[in-house]
């Protein structure tokens, strides 16, 4: 590569965004990467609550899928990163109403989880294709029927609002086929905390990267690709304070949630065809309470792993505990403490990330309730705010209602005549939707096609 050639410009600094500079400066393209926070990692992000290095608690993304199988768990193994196996369910799980005030026996759990669990397999109701409901939610009310058992609705609205962060009411009927979406679902073989977090692998592909090449605090408001192709720089990217960035190509990796919301203004602008699709897939709401306690006062047996729901009344999708405590230390060997993270969906995940200490004050007053002789305030808490950020305006992208299949493939094809790329967790072909690794990939995919761009014209040359 020549000292004039111009860098390739990576907007956002998660992993799909640093993937994509680690695959390009390794093929010795110039890079330069904005991330509009003070950190990098985008939605992923791991905080130690009480800052004692022992408290090491996800905001973003909890664990990896079928790690045997999957690159980041790969990366993070050849660093001797330490996992986790998180199980949930019947045996590791207990589940609460607050409309009875009593905790279910393991025979009604067990139920539960089979019922559910039978729906969402290959032999269930909801994985053929129909066209008889208008959304997810009235294809669920069918399976259930008129009167269906409270733990019964709550597991359907946790498992899939509380973890695609869209409303089933709001969503695709056909989400859980298994031939109509060109994303992939994960096989759940296996599911694993990291110690220490996804920050270890920030961490490490950031330490790829020269301190220069990235830049916090930029927002970017405005990517300008020129029309003449004899006109250079090809690309000129324009930040809220004015700074501009001049490159060959610019690689887009910030959540759906941002362009949605068209804080970013593309000149030309980006084809209809692709406004429709960023318009047409959905970008759920998903938001955590995560806290650390001196003792673990929820465990049946202080060494086991311990998760339990709690069913609101009415009905909705957050009131899930997770135990993370195995996880909260820095690596093999290294202290932990006991932490617990309340999991919560649509509608309320808006409410917590604009009411971080009214959602606080909830979920414990939820724990003295459960558990009122062995309750103990916490040493530390945090929570998230996804949905109200401006630089991710949500947290996952899913099927809404009005998500045509092909939409995930659209949404990853360059613009401008190839000099505008797009990355992250919305390009979801062939891996799985809003999932790290399919985020990782599709950087690596965008660097790819920008690394090849810049080969042929070498070779012509």
């Amino acid at each position: 590569m020549t000292q004039k050639q111009k860098p390739a410009i990576i907007i956002g600094g998660g992993l799909s965004g640093l993937s994509a500079a680690k695959r390009l400066k390794e093929a010795g393209v110039p890079i330069i990467l904005l991330e509009g926070r003070d950190r990098l990692g985008g939605r992923v992000h791991t905080v130690d609550i009480a800052g004692n290095q022992a408290s090491w608690v996800e905001l973003g993304p909890f664990w990896i899928e079928d790690h045997l199988t999957n690159p980041a768990y790969h990366l993070l193994r050849d660093i001797g990163a330490q996992v986790h196996q998180i199980d949930i369910g019947p045996s590791t799980l207990r589940i609460y109403d607050q409309l009875s005030a009593r905790w279910l026996g393991w025979i009604a759990t067990l139920w539960a989880f089979l019922k559910v669990t039978w729906n969402f397999s290959r032999l269930g109701k909801l994985r053929s294709n129909t066209s008889k409901f208008n959304n997810l939610g009235e294809r669920i009310d069918i399976v259930i029927g008129k009167r269906p058992k409270r733990e019964f609705l709550y597991l359907f609205k946790i498992f899939l609002e509380g973890l695609n962060g869209g409303r089933t009411y709001e969503t695709h009927q056909n989400l859980l086929s298994d031939d109509l979406w060109e994303f992939n679902k994960p096989e759940e073989k296996s599911q694993v905390l990291i110690s220490g977090g996804f920050r270890l692998l920030v961490e490490l592909l950031r330490d790829s990267l020269f301190a220069d090449e990235v830049m916090l605090n930029q927002t970017v408001s405005r990517i300008s690709i020129q029309q003449d192709p004899s006109v250079q720089p090809p690309v000129k990217v324009e930040t809220a304070d004015g700074k501009i960035f001049e490159g060959s190509h610019v690689i887009v990796t910030v959540p759906l949630g941002v362009l949605k919301a068209g804080t970013i203004t593309f000149d030309p602008p980006l084809p209809t065809s692709k406004q429709d699709v960023i318009e047409r897939i959905g970008f759920g709401s998903i938001e955590k309470v995560v806290m650390t306690f001196k003792n673990a006062f929820w465990r049946r047996n202080p060494q086991k792993q311990d998760h339990f729901f709690s069913i609101p009344d009415p009905i909705a999708s957050h009131g899930s505990f997770l135990d993370v405590s195995t996880s909260s230390g820095t690596g093999p060997g290294s202290p932990t403490t006991p932490c617990l993270a309340s999991v919560f969906g649509p509608p309320k995940a808006a409410w917590v990330a604009e009411n971080p200490e009214a959602a606080v004050q909830e979920v414990l007053s939820e724990l003295q309730m459960m558990f009122p002789d062995t309750y103990e305030p916490p040493v530390a808490t945090a929570t998230s705010n996804w949905t109200v950020s401006p630089f991710s305006g949500g947290c996952y992208p899913y099927t809404s209602v009005d998500t045509q299949p092909g939409d995930f493939i659209k949404f990853a094809e360059p613009t401008h005549d190839g000099r505008v790329l797009f990355a992250g967790d919305t390009c979801a072909e062939g891996v799985a939707l809003g999932y790290v690794e399919g985020a990782m990939a599709a950087g690596e995919r965008a660097a790819d096609a920008i690394i090849a761009t810049v080969a042929d014209s070498q070779w012509g040359n």
